[in-house]
C-alpha cells in the first residue's frame, strides 16, 4: 500500500479521508488499493480509515484480530456490534467528508461495493459519504510508463496481424475457398498467438451481415455463418503481450468480401457516420485536455452519440461509447458512458480507454473501435492507422 500516494490523492480531491469497508470480499477495490492478498479469507467485517493527513486506523473483529496487521497505523478491535459503532464514530470524529466505494443512485455500479446499510451507519456518525469513483482510479486504472508501452506493443502487433489476415482472406476469396466465421476466428487467434500475444481473455469475434448487429455475437462450431462474396464482416480483436501486468489493446475493424466498387452505398454511408462519431469524440477529449479541463466519460458518450442521433440512427446505437482498459479488457476505470450507466468519472492522465461507436441495423452492423491513452496535455490514439473506410478484401 502506498500511503503517501493515497493521502496526496485525498488532499488533491479535497476529501478528509477514505474509509475502506469489506465483508467477505464484497469490495475488491479495497483489496486492490490496500494491496491485500486476494486469496486471504476474512469472515468478519472490517474497516480501514486513511485520513488525508495523519495515521490510519484499522477496525477489526476480536475473532480475527490479525486482519490488516500488515497495514500501517493503529489497530482497534471490536467484540460486539455496539463496540463497532462506537469505534467507527470515534475514528471519524475529526472528519466531515469521507470517500467510500459508493455510487449515488447506483449510477456507476462498478464502484458500488458498499451496501446501503453500511453507508447509513457511517452517516450516523455525522459524516458526509462521497463516492470514491474518481479517487479509486488513481490506484486501479492509472498505468505506469512500462504498462503503457505494453499496450502500444500489443496494439501494433494486433493491427499487423489483422492486415496479414485480411490479405489471406482476400486470397481465399479469389481462389474460391470456403470460409466461415468460426474457422476465421480460429485462424485469427492462432496467428495472434504465433505473434507472441496473450489471448487469455478470449478469442477474436468475427460476424457477417446481420450477425454483426449483435454487439457481442460470438460464433461457435455449430452456430457459424459462412463468409461469401458480397458479405460485410466485423472483426473485434483484443490481446495483451505475455508480460505480467500488461495492458489490453482492443480494436474493431470492418471488411467487405469483395471489391471497393461492390461495397453497397448504404454500408458506406453508415460507416461514415460511425467514423465521424468516433473522430468527434476524440477531438472533444483532445480539446478539453489541451485546455487543462477534466472530461467525464458521460460527456464523451453524449458528444459521440449526438453525431449518430443527428444522422437518424440513434435507436441503433445500443451500447456505451467506450470502456476502460487495464490488465482486463473491461477495466476498472472510467467508461465513456451516459447510456447504460451515468459514468461521471473523469478520464484521468495515464489511463486507457476505447472509443467504439456502432450502428446495428437489422440487415448489418457497423462498429469502429480505437484505443486512447489519456495524457496530461493530449491523447494518443493507438492501433494506428485507424480505419478510414470499409476494407475491401479484393482489389
Amino acid at each position: 500500500m502506498d500511503l503517501e500516494h493515497i493521502q496526496q490523492a485525498l488532499r488533491d480531491e479535497k476529501i478528509d479521508g477514505w474509509l475502506f469497508y469489506d465483508f467477505r470480499k464484497s469490495n475488491p477495490i479495497a483489496y486492490r488499493v490496500l494491496s491485500l492478498p486476494l486469496n486471504a479469507f476474512y469472515s468478519r467485517r472490517w474497516f480501514y480509515f486513511v485520513p488525508a493527513q495523519g495515521t490510519p486506523t484499522a477496525i477489526v473483529s476480536a475473532v480475527e484480530p490479525h486482519v490488516l496487521n500488515d497495514l500501517p497505523g493503529e489497530h482497534r478491535v471490536f467484540r460486539t456490534w455496539q463496540d463497532l459503532h462506537a469505534l467507527l464514530k470515534d475514528t471519524l470524529q475529526s472528519s466531515k467528508k469521507v470517500a467510500m466505494e459508493y455510487s449515488p443512485m447506483n449510477a456507476i455500479p462498478y464502484i458500488a461495493r458498499v451496501d446501503a446499510g453500511t453507508v447509513e451507519l457511517v452517516r450516523s456518525a455525522d459524516v458526509e459519504v462521497v463516492s470514491s469513483a474518481d479517487l479509486s482510479q488513481y490506484f486501479v486504472a492509472c498505468l505506469n510508463p512500462w504498462q503503457i508501452e505494453t499496450h502500444r506493443i500489443a496494439g501494433k502487433t494486433l493491427i499487423a496481424i489483422k492486415d496479414k489476415l485480411f490479405a489471406e482472406l482476400g486470397e481465399d476469396l479469389r481462389r474460391g475457398r470456403e470460409l466461415d466465421e468460426y474457422t476465421v476466428v480460429q485462424r485469427f487467434g492462432a496467428m495472434l498467438e504465433a505473434a507472441g500475444l496473450n489471448l487469455s481473455q478470449g478469442l477474436p469475434h468475427v460476424a457477417v451481415n446481420a450477425n454483426a448487429s449483435n454487439p457481442h455475437y460470438e460464433p461457435t462450431a455449430t452456430t457459424s455463418s459462412p463468409i461469401k462474396r458480397g458479405d460485410l464482416i466485423l472483426f473485434d480483436f483484443w490481446a495483451t503481450t505475455r508480460d505480467e501486468g500488461a495492458i489490453v489493446a482492443d480494436y474493431t475493424w470492418m471488411a467487405f468480401a469483395g471489391t471497393r466498387d461492390e461495397i453497397p452505398r448504404k454500408q458506406r454511408e453508415v460507416f461514415e457516420v460511425v467514423k465521424q462519431a468516433r473522430d468527434t469524440a476524440v477531438a472533444f477529449i483532445r480539446e478539453r485536455i489541451a485546455a487543462g479541463k477534466r472530461v467525464q466519460g458521460c460527456e464523451v458518450d453524449d458528444v459521440c452519440r449526438a453525431v449518430i442521433v443527428k444522422a437518424g440512427y440513434g435507436d441503433y446505437f445500443v451500447h456505451r461509447t467506450g470502456h476502460s482498459l487495464t490488465t482486463a479488457t473491461h477495466g476498472e476505470g472510467a467508461n465513456n458512458d451516459n447510456y447504460e450507466t451515468h459514468d461521471s468519472r473523469s478520464l484521468l492522465p495515464d489511463t486507457c480507454c476505447t472509443i467504439e461507436p456502432g450502428i446495428y441495423l437489422p440487415e448489418f452492423g457497423v462498429r469502429s473501435e480505437i484505443d486512447l491513452i489519456i495524457g496530461k496535455n493530449d491523447v494518443e490514439v493507438t492501433g494506428v492507422p485507424v480505419q478510414e473506410e470499409i476494407v475491401p478484401l479484393l482489389s
